[in-house]
Parts: C-alpha cells; structure tokens; sequence
C-alpha cells in the first residue's frame, strides 16, 4: 500500500465527499469537490515520480478525463457528446500502453495457448455489451455509435489486460486490472442511471469513476518502475 501523503488524502475525502454528494443530488458540494479530484491524484502521480521524468501521454490521458468530468459538471446535457468524445481519448492512450506490455510479455514468455479465464472474459464482456445495447434506450444514431465505440475499446481492453494479468506476474497487472473493472463499471452505470436515475446507480458509477483513477496512477507508477529496471 503507498503512504498516504497530503495529495492522496485530499484524493480520498473529495472522492468520498462527491460520491456522497452525487447520490444526495447536492450539486453545490460536487461543484467544489469533483474538478479537485483528478488534480490531486496528478499532483500524487508527480510527487511519486519525483526528479524522473513523466510520461506526457500518460498526463494527457489525465488531463482529458479531467476535462470531461469539467464538461459533464457544467452541463451534461449540452455537452454530452463532446464529452464523450474527450473520454475516447484516454482510453485508446490506456489500450496503446497495454499493447505495449503486452508485445513487452511475447519477448519475454511465449503463449502456447488460450487460457480458460481469457474465453470467460471475452464471453463475458460480449454478452454485458449484448446486454447494454439492448437495454438501453439511444436518443439518437449518434449515441448508439458512440456506445458501440466505447463497447468496443472496452473489449480490448479486457481482453489485452486479461492477457498480461494471466501471464504476468507483476503487481502493475493488479492495479491494470482493477483500473479496467473500474472502467466497465463506471461506463455501464453512467448509462443505466443516465436511462433509470436511479440513486443505486449512480452510487456505482462515481464511485467505480473515482477510484479508477487511483487505479489507473497506481498502475502507471509500478509500470515505470518496471521499465527502469529493464533498462538498467
């Protein structure tokens, strides 16, 4: 576990504090709480790494997810689709740097064959996205696409992380696969309570939204560890 310095405290209460004011529909508290979120998990993200250099794409990934988390604050409504878009982005980042354990894993091992739990994840997130597309009710083409673009980055990503978690023995592998549940949850939530209001889900998805971004540092800061080693 890290130590809890100042920046991953104020992470942790304003996380808490917006997750209790999102299912209390208090928009004056998350109003202040949410944009102070992300911030403090970078700012953590940068005392971690210290003097070494950061990873501007990882930053980047950071910075949109904050942006759409602004946008939605603002108005989610008005600016529903943009957001979205912004949220794309951050996730092809993510999917491009577990393609790159992955090829870093093929150098290193050699995967003679399927395992049982890979089948059980594609299977799985095939049908949860089955599932989705059926039950929600779209609003226009341009929503339903997008869906099918978020379902299906989604998909890869499960199945790239179950691939490195399952043949990998790193503890970044943990905190990746934490990070993409955290995504799938969150996702599928926001659609359900954006379709129901119900406050059940919206409790699951700011609080899977929240600590996915705890998830998301942590894995970067154990895979940057790792890729000092292998270069010394």
């Amino acid at each position: 576990m890290p130590k809890l310095n100042a920046s991953l405290l104020l992470y942790s209460i304003t996380g808490v504090l917006y997750v209790i004011s999102s299912c209390m529909y208090n928009e004056s508290l998350t109003l202040i709480v949410k944009p102070i979120i992300i911030p403090s998990i970078v700012f953590y993200y940068f005392t971690q790494i210290r003097r070494r250099t950061s990873d501007d794409l990882f930053v980047l990934s950071l910075i949109l997810f904050f942006l759409g988390d602004i946008l939605y604050l603002i108005n989610v409504e008005d600016y529903y689709y943009f957001g979205l878009f912004l949220f794309l982005i951050p996730y092809l980042i993510i999917i491009h740097f577990i393609y790159k354990d992955f090829k870093l894993l093929l150098q290193v091992r050699e995967i003679k064959k399927i395992d049982l739990s890979l089948i059980i994840v594609f299977l799985t997130m095939i049908y949860l996205i089955y599932s989705m597309l059926s039950l929600i009710e779209y609003s226009s083409n341009k929503e339903f696409i997008y869906v099918i673009i978020f379902s299906l980055e989604l998909l890869l990503m499960s199945v790239l992380t179950a691939l490195v978690f399952l043949y990998s023995t790193y503890r970044k592998n943990v905190y990746l696969a934490f990070t993409v549940l955290s995504f799938i949850l969150s996702d599928v939530f926001f659609m359900l309570d954006k379709q129901f209001e119900l406050v059940v889900f919206k409790l699951v998805n700011t609080l899977a939204q929240t600590i996915s971004y705890y998830f998301y540092v942590m894995y970067f800061l154990e895979r940057s560890s790792l890729k000092r080693r292998y270069l010394k």
